[in-house]
């Protein structure tokens, strides 16, 4: 029979009281028997709630209203790993799900690994109160599911009914990843599903405990802490970063910002773009406000300002005329010097030469404040650009 290694994970060391609101939404949907999806924000750490969910078992024991006779106490979990799977197909997972119950899928066609899957799981089901299967990162084999592989995984819950739970972690409804899948008789059953938040940062606090980072002074921290918004893998890429002084100049803090922009489809960027402009918005799409990347109290605002700062400097920016040549310009020769004639010539032209409007005559007191104008502009304040003055000869563009 299989052996449970939720003991081998190192989430078993965090506190009980970890991710309280979680675990009680989870385990009223396990004693309940019911299957169901978990949605969350790239990166934000539930596959750790998982591990300590798959751990913590004897915590779901506690308030269980089953009468235990020849079963064991509490509910027993397979936890599946699909980042462990070498290739992100369905023959392989099907090995991975029979080895991870403890049998060999050697020689095995995949239909006889499935069945033997089966033999395993109805005799766990004998032994104990609830099977729980939870299958992390579900939505790494998107592109290999179909109606058939969905339709064998809810069968095993037919197995013994309310007594196997699955559990299937995405980033996205399955219904969205692939809709030529989810479909017919299995719509309602992957269409069940709950949204997991990002983390307290007592939660936080704790899954460092586990997994540290090298720690800076502790005002920096909590500043740190503070600016994640709950997201654990931000916050590691916050401690680790070289540009303490201003987040966005890091790359990483940037991909990993919009890595949470990029996944989201049409209109859910469009709402995000409007609340970092903190234009009016009526109502917000659930999904949004589900995973916690949108947040309400008097007004709507996004999880972090990081993530708004991010919005607002990457959007594509149209410099006004003769800011758009100067940038040019200086942008053509960065790191060198460019000559006041330069871009009066660049910038002015001859065909400006006669104008009758002062401001817009080619002249030092000009140029002085369309120099002004650009260094004060978002785009250069969002990718580190500095504008050094070299007194009565000309300027040169440097990007910090």
């Amino acid at each position: 029979m299989p052996t449970n290694l939720s003991n081998n994970f190192k989430e078993a060391s965090l506190d009980p009281d970890f991710a309280s609101d979680a675990l009680k939404e989870f385990k009223q949907l396990i004693d309940s028997g019911i299957s169901f999806v978990v949605h969350s924000m790239p990166g934000t750490g539930a596959s750790y709630f998982l591990k300590y969910l798959t751990s913590k078992s004897k915590v779901l024991q506690a308030s269980s209203k089953i009468s235990h006779t020849a079963s064991e106490a509490g509910p027993y979990f397979v936890h599946i790993d699909l980042y462990n799977l070498p290739t992100l197909n369905q023959h392989e997972f099907y090995r991975m799900f029979l080895r991870d119950l403890d049998g060999d899928p050697s020689d095995k066609t995949d239909e006889q690994v499935f069945l033997d899957a089966k033999e395993i799981l109805k005799k766990l089901t004998a032994q104990h109160e609830k099977v729980v299967i939870i299958f992390s990162r579900f939505d790494q084999l998107k592109n290999d599911l179909d109606e058939n592989f969905l339709s064998n995984l809810q069968s095993l819950t037919t197995l013994a009914p309310h007594k196997i739970v699955l559990i299937f972690t995405s980033i996205k409804a399955l219904h969205e990843l692939a809709p030529q899948a989810v479909s017919g008789g299995n719509l309602t059953f992957y269409s069940r599903s709950i949204y997991f938040k990002p983390y307290s940062k007592k939660d936080l606090r704790k899954l460092l405990t586990i997994d540290p980072e090298q720690r800076t002074s502790d005002e920096n921290f909590e500043r740190l802490l503070e600016l994640s918004g709950g997201h654990n893998q931000l916050l590691h890429i916050l401690l680790n970063s070289q540009k303490q002084q201003n987040l966005l100049l890091d790359q990483f803090v940037r991909l990993q910002l919009k890595e949470l922009i990029d996944y989201l489809d049409y209109v859910q960027r469009k709402q995000i773009i409007k609340i970092a402009l903190n234009k009016k918005i009526d109502e917000v799409d659930e999904y949004l406000l589900g995973i916690g990347m949108v947040k309400k109290d008097s007004h709507y605002h996004l999880f972090t300002p990081l993530l708004a700062e991010y919005v607002k400097t990457s959007m594509p920016v149209k410099l006004p005329v003769k800011e758009a040549k100067l940038f040019k310009l200086l942008k053509q020769k960065i790191g060198q010097i460019v000559t006041k004639d330069e871009i009066f010539a660049e910038v002015w032209g001859e065909g400006q030469q006669n104008a009758t409007d002062k401001f817009d005559l080619p002249s030092d007191w000009a140029l002085d404040a369309l120099i002004y104008r650009l260094r004060k502009h978002p785009l250069m304040q969002a990718n580190g650009y500095i504008i050094e003055s070299h007194k009565k000869v000309g300027y040169t563009l440097i990007q910090g």
